[in-house]
């Protein structure tokens, strides 16, 4: 879509200044109504990404929930920083920081991940995650493509960030001055990647923090190797697949602390300090046997993997 046209995805050509602030340098990626583009921002002459959507877009706008959620995680890490938003006559926008890579770009390298780089991925998302429950909120759709690191040459490099918040649903409701559960639906709509939702979602049951757990169990999963339906045609036998196969199938690949992830429902708070203490014991016990396994001089191969995550202490988020 052009500017001024229909609901398709915004078409931004490059060199275009928007606002007389954001220079267009090219375009990073497309949804069905939405657009991400590298931008220069002519006032710092940084690099920053902007997101544009279609004002007429059916179904409302998920830029505008976007907003609503980035303002309230901004300045924390493991999101994007959101640096300016706007709305124009046919497309509205949002500048965030600039990220790295995506999981999924990294993953289609074909490359089998450490335990080590396992659990540091674990580690930055089971943080990310806590924010955005913190906030009231689930994601839905956690999987590698919307998982990124910071860009190289930068602090922000240390972490992995989550991204694209247009699935996520707020599970907590104001009543009488108080925030409570809200009451889960009998039947919802689908929501997520059918590769890493879990079955309850495949089974149209309201979603909560339990499922964003499943999401990034079956992530970290798939760093170690293929998930069992990854095959698979279609959704529905994604789902029998799913149903079908013990966690410890799964899990094969996986350190055995992983089955913790998979004992919580819609209602329980996901205690998220126990979690984050067996991905550190998972962590500890690799890199002794990293050490064992490196001689002397040999280049520490965790120091070159991406992602590589900077632990603060589970206290300093509240945990």
């Amino acid at each position: 879509m052009v500017p001024g046209s229909d609901s398709g995805p915004v078409q931004i050509p490059r060199g275009k200044v928007i606002s007389r602030r954001w220079r267009i340098i090219k375009k990073l990626g497309e949804g069905g109504c939405g657009a991400v583009y590298k931008v220069e921002d002519l006032q710092t002459k940084k690099e920053a990404a902007l997101k544009a959507e279609s004002n007429f877009v059916s179904g409302g706008s998920v830029l505008k929930l976007e907003v609503q959620i980035l303002r309230r995680l901004n300045n924390k890490p493991y999101a994007p920083q959101l640096i300016y938003s706007a709305k124009r006559e046919s497309y509205s926008y949002i500048v965030m920081s600039l990220l790295g890579e995506t999981l999924r770009h990294i993953t289609k390298l074909g490359k089998i991940f450490s335990v080590s780089t396992q659990v540091r991925v674990g580690v930055n998302t089971l943080f990310g995650l806590k924010q955005i429950h913190d906030i009231g909120f689930v994601h839905r759709d956690i999987k590698p493509a919307n998982m990124a690191i910071g860009q190289r040459g930068t602090s922000e490099y240390r972490f992995v960030h989550i991204l694209d918040f247009g699935l996520a649903r707020e599970y907590v409701v104001s009543s009488e001055g108080k925030l409570r559960m809200r009451r889960p639906r009998q039947r919802a709509l689908f929501r997520g990647t059918t590769r890493y939702c879990s079955v309850g979602t495949h089974e149209k049951a309201e979603q909560g923090r339990v499922d964003d757990l499943w999401c990034l169990l079956y992530m970290l999963a798939e760093l170690r190797g293929p998930l069992p339906w990854a095959s698979a045609r279609d959704k529905r036998e994604v789902y029998e697949l799913k149903k079908a196969t013990d966690i410890e199938v799964v899990l094969e690949n996986c350190p055995v602390q992983f089955i913790k992830f998979s004992t919580l429902d819609y209602y329980t708070r996901p205690n998220y300090k126990l979690l984050y203490e067996l991905l550190i014991e998972v962590m500890k016990a690799g890199n002794k046997e990293e050490k064992k396994r490196n001689p002397p001089g040999r280049e520490n191969l965790q120091k070159s993997e991406p992602g590589q995550a900077t632990f603060l202490h589970w206290n300093a988020l509240g945990f």
